[in-house]
């Protein structure tokens, strides 16, 4: 797979969404960003054969999380790389489905270096990573944007 296939980023939190979609255009790669399900199912189909990489969180509005767009998407894209984000642990319920499609959890709040880690470790496709990436304690929570800056 390219280091330059799309990323979709799926997340209600704007402030969050936003500095993602940020932080991965700076890598050079492409992203499209969904604040829902309906953005995110929408975006995916209309891109299926684009995109690498899905940054999934596990609790959005009307109960369409990643328990519900997962099987949906690796459905239609068994190839699809997936991480599924939470700022709580990932639920029982998901945990096989992630490991099935051979998914990662990133847990929030996350420090930009993690994810742009995380980016490099799916664009090398090393087997044998860890899957579970979690914060370190001491560098704190990823910085989120006000809402005054520009988007």
């Amino acid at each position: 797979m390219s280091s330059f296939r799309t990323v979709l980023v799926v997340d209600d939190e704007d402030l969050l969404l936003r500095l993602m979609t940020r932080l991965i255009e700076r890598t050079g790669r492409p992203v499209l960003a969904a604040g829902n399900a309906a953005e995110a199912r929408a975006l995916f189909h209309k891109h299926v054969g684009e995109i690498g990489l899905v940054l999934l969180d596990v609790t959005m509005p009307g109960g369409d999380g990643a328990e519900k767009l997962l099987p949906e998407f690796s459905a239609a894209r068994p190839d699809l790389r997936v991480v599924v984000t939470s700022g709580d642990a990932m639920p029982a319920s998901l945990e096989e489905e992630v490991e099935r499609v051979g998914g990662s959890f990133l847990r929030k709040p996350f420090v930009p270096k993690t994810l742009l880690d995380l980016l490099v470790e799916e664009a090398s496709e090393e087997p044998n990573v860890s899957k579970d990436t979690e914060a370190p304690e001491e560098t704190g929570a990823l910085p989120v944007p006000t809402s005054s800056e520009p988007s």
